[in-house]
């Protein structure tokens, strides 16, 4: 089977889910949307095509958005989708993701969430490390019954229930939070200006002036900057302070910036 899975992946979580769907579909090709950004057109090689990435705000990411409206699906048959997310997950990105297709002519053939690990601190603190290690290793099992159901082709949609407020909170996000939402960010003096934030940005939003990262208003609120400070020198609003960091174990600063860089 050929299959060329796009990924957006902040804080591990989806970049996992895409690695490991890979070890288990011969014939996967892995390439990061960050990295497509600039492309204003995007055909894919292969017949068959995923969509792996975190929900935001119990919906579609901006970016992920984006990038679908972007794709030539003319000679796509088969996409699905993986969405994950924080346990017990209310979303819309399916029903929202389904919309977009079918505008092109196309239908979402499959699509599943994966419960892991949120990553949004300023709304709670994460889970013990038991908790974590156990949600994770849940996450695992499902992602093999994913795996199962994706190498033979079948239909498969997961039911979404409360969609329809959900994707109204995610508008609402997109049109009147975003925009203004990483004047929240702010800076300790414990910053090395060691430029990790600025890598791993998979929006390009962060740029080091005088030393200091300088956020430039179109933030996806992902929070990689935040999660990923090798001195836990960023703080987002007045929560975060002194709250754990996440990302997924088997994931690395240093994996998020090569595939920013490097489609694969």
């Amino acid at each position: 089977m050929e299959l060329t899975m796009y990924y957006y992946s902040a804080t591990g979580n989806s970049l996992h889910v895409t690695k490991t769907i890979a070890t288990m579909i011969d014939g996967s090709k892995l390439t990061a949307i960050p990295a497509l950004n600039r492309e204003t057109t995007v055909t894919p090689r292969t017949q068959n095509i995923g969509l792996i990435f975190p929900m935001h705000y119990f919906g579609l990411p901006p970016m992920l958005e984006e990038f679908v409206n972007k794709l030539d699906l003319t000679s796509v048959d088969y996409i699905f989708a993986i969405v994950t997310c924080g346990d017990h997950h209310f979303g819309s990105c399916l029903h929202e993701l389904g919309k977009i297709l079918l505008k092109k002519d196309k239908k979402l053939a499959a699509g599943f969430y994966v419960d892991m690990i949120s990553s949004y601190v300023p709304l709670f603190p994460l889970p013990s490390l038991e908790r974590r290690q156990k949600l994770l290793a849940k996450a695992d099992k499902t992602i093999q019954k994913i795996a199962a159901v994706l190498s033979k082709q079948e239909q498969a949609i997961a039911t979404e229930y409360f969609w329809f407020p959900c994707s109204k909170i995610n508008q609402y996000w997109k049109k009147r939070l975003l925009p203004k939402t990483d004047r929240k960010f702010s800076v300790a003096d414990t910053c090395t200006a060691c430029g990790c934030c600025e890598k791993v940005c998979p929006a390009s939003n962060i740029r080091l002036v005088g030393g200091k990262p300088i956020w430039r208003h179109h933030c996806q609120e992902c929070l990689a900057c935040f999660h990923f400070c090798p001195e836990q020198s960023i703080e987002f609003g007045s929560r975060t302070r002194g709250r754990e960091r996440y990302h997924h174990p088997e994931i690395t600063a240093t994996d998020i910036i090569k595939s920013k860089s490097d489609p694969q």
